[in-house]
Formats: structure tokens, C-alpha cells, sequence
């Protein structure tokens, strides 16, 4: 289970360490591969990181939904038309595609988050964002929480 937030900086290339608490869970699916893809509802904009395992459990969902259905159309072409598998390489970094990076403005300053069966890369003011957002949202309608049933 993905939890916490790291910051991290991105190297010049688009490198960046993968939290090591995250590689160990990633790792311990036997790849150490993740799927980046950009998520569709923001913003802030962000991209989320799947291990394969989940990225394969994603998929077979989207599949279910049928070949025509105008949503599941909508959804592969934007997240999973836009995805990348990328390596975690032995330093423990991945390399981030440029188109990634530029559409979530990751240039320097990231916060890894974790976000149950995988985990999110944020900008760091991005992700300040994000948690405001949240915490406003339940202090002004704390209904929400319960509708989730926790």
C-alpha cells in the first residue's frame, strides 16, 4: 500500500529517485516497472504511477466497458493513449517522458504521494494545491467523508 509524501528533485534529464519505500513496493510485484500516465480529473495536474499489476488490473477494466462506449473511448485516449511504461533504473530513478513532464509543469521541485495501489507525482506547489483543496472541501462539507463509509 502506497502512503506518505517525499519530496524529490528532477535532474536536468528528467531523472528522478523514486521514493525508496515506493521502489520496495513496486519491486515486490517482480518488476520494476511502473506505468506513468497523466490523470484526467485536475487540477492541479499530476500523473499517477502504477505498477504493472495495477496497470493490468486498470485495463482489464477499461476492456470491460466495451469497445464503443463513448467514456471508456474518452479515458484510453486521454490516460492510457498518453502513458508511458518506464524502468526504474539500479540508481533507483525514473526517467519521467518529456511530454509527461511538460504537461504536469514537473521541472524541478516533486512530491511522491502515495495513493493506495500506486502513487502520484506532483509539482510541489501543485501538491500544496491539491491538500488545500481537500482540506477546504471537508471543512465546508464534511458530509463527504461520510459518504464514504470509513
Amino acid at each position: 500500500m502506497f502512503s506518505g509524501n517525499y519530496s524529490h528533485l528532477i535532474d536536468p534529464k528528467g531523472r528522478v529517485s523514486v521514493p525508496s519505500i515506493f521502489r520496495e513496493l513496486v519491486q515486490a510485484t517482480g518488476s520494476a516497472a511502473v506505468f506513468l500516465a497523466p490523470h484526467p480529473v485536475t487540477p492541479p495536474r499530476f500523473l499517477e504511477a502504477y505498477p504493472v499489476p495495477a496497470w493490468l488490473e486498470l485495463e482489464e477494466k477499461l476492456l470491460s466497458l466495451g469497445r464503443f462506449d463513448q467514456t471508456a473511448l474518452k479515458l484510453q485516449n486521454f490516460f492510457v493513449g498518453q502513458s508511458y511504461r518506464c524502468d526504474i533504473d539500479n540508481q533507483g530513478r525514473v526517467l519521467i517522458p518529456t511530454k509527461l513532464r511538460e504537461w504536469a509543469n514537473l521541472t524541478k521541485d516533486v512530491v511522491f504521494a502515495g495513493a493506495t495501489d500506486r502513487f502520484r507525482i506532483y509539482e510541489a506547489d501543485a501538491w500544496s494545491q491539491a491538500v488545500g483543496d481537500a482540506e477546504a472541501a471537508f471543512k465546508t462539507s464534511p458530509e463527504l467523508l461520510s459518504r464514504l463509509n470509513l
